[in-house]
């Protein structure tokens, strides 16, 4: 048994190979798209050799609404800030994001109270039926013979074949 393990380790050790450091990799990349309806996408990012990011991604369509959202993610955290005009949106600072707003308000909601529903009783008059019996007329007529044919039997089976090489000598 304890050569099982011990073999057991011996492949686990093998599998496991030796992780490799790579020296840090900096990028940078960015997209631009406009579609044909007028809505633009936009997409811009930066990292360093301390793995920070420096980017910014945007949308605006052709009524004129937009949001850009600038943000860094570092060691300290990820931190945006949002810039939009989307209506119903207002200038706030949740979760430690700035979110400036430049939507028009628009004129606050009206609340309607519903008037009360008078309910009026309905009482139901009583319901009266005649009923007339109607006399009954039976039609005697022969019934059917019925015919069924003979049940077929069908079967199906396999033989095994033969094969012979060369050909029969007569004799």
């Amino acid at each position: 048994m304890f050569s099982k393990v011990l073999l057991c380790c011996l492949f686990a050790y093998a599998a496991a190979g030796v992780v490799e450091e790579y020296p840090p990799q900096p990028y940078s990349f960015a997209y631009d798209n406009t579609d044909e309806f007028g809505t633009r996408i936009a997409h811009q990012e930066d990292a360093d050799a301390n793995n920070a990011r420096v980017g910014s991604y945007s949308y605006s369509d052709a009524s004129g609404i937009s949001r850009t959202v600038k943000y860094t993610a570092d060691a300290s955290g990820f931190h945006a800030t949002v810039e939009t005009n989307e209506p119903g949106t207002k200038s706030s600072a949740p979760a430690d994001v700035q979110y400036a707003s430049s939507a028009v308000e628009g004129p606050a909601p009206v609340a309607v109270k519903a008037a009360p529903v008078t309910v009026h009783a309905v009482h139901a008059a009583p319901v009266v039926h005649a009923v007339h019996a109607t006399p009954v007329v039976h039609a005697v007529h022969a019934s059917p013979v019925a015919f069924h044919g003979a049940p077929v039997s069908f079967a199906l089976s396999h033989a095994p074949l033969t094969y012979t090489l060369g050909r029969a000598k007569s004799a």
